[in-house]
């Protein structure tokens, strides 16, 4: 041996006797109280966070933004405009949601958001796209749906795309979404 690896097997032999000598010894179960609760169920809306969808190096992905209360779909929208915040920047989280000239309207209905936009909502690439139908339809899913349950439509320019819906952070028309094959 070396003496490099000499000094480093030195080392942690006194590592591991002075680990083993510190007193600690095993213990059984120790009761403390009721199991834990209050986990979330899948189309549970939690009351103090936004779901966001933004860019990662990976493709779009949800992110959670505290909140001081409930935010549905357009509370949740105003925040995807106002991009990834330095957190999330820092995490390596970007935007493809373009600059808006105007205002964003965006109205919800049961299981339906609709949000118009102040240019034609065709110039929006497939990211943009999925930002929007995901964000708006993941604050809007009521207790025991799933995300894929509301539709979302986005209009503007005299354009209108109807009946999007979020699949695995993507956004596609709700008729050509994936369906798992019959058993045979």
């Amino acid at each position: 041996m070396t003496a490099r690896r000499l000094r480093r097997a030195a080392l942690a032999a006194a590592l591991l006797t002075a680990l083993a000598g510190c007193g600690v010894t095993t213990t059984g179960v120790i009761d403390v109280g009721q199991p834990a609760t209050g986990a979330k169920r899948q189309g549970e809306v939690n009351a103090a966070e936004a779901k966001l969808y933004f860019m990662s190096p990976t493709g779009v992905t949800q992110v959670t933004r505290p909140a001081k209360a409930k935010l549905g779909a357009e509370d949740a929208i105003v925040l995807l405009l106002q991009g990834p915040d330095e957190d999330q920047r820092i995490r390596g989280l970007s935007t493809d949601v373009p600059k808006m000239n105007g205002e964003v309207h965006v109205t919800t209905g049961t299981l339906r958001v609709s949000i118009q936009m102040p240019f034609n909502v065709t110039r929006l690439s497939a990211v943009a796209r999925s930002q929007f139908v995901c964000t708006a339809a993941a604050n809007e899913v009521p207790r025991g749906r799933q995300i894929r349950d509301v539709k979302v439509e986005l209009s503007g320019g005299g354009v209108v795309i109807s009946d999007l819906v979020c699949d695995s952070n993507n956004a596609f028309p709700a008729a050509k979404l994936p369906t798992p094959a019959a058993p045979r």
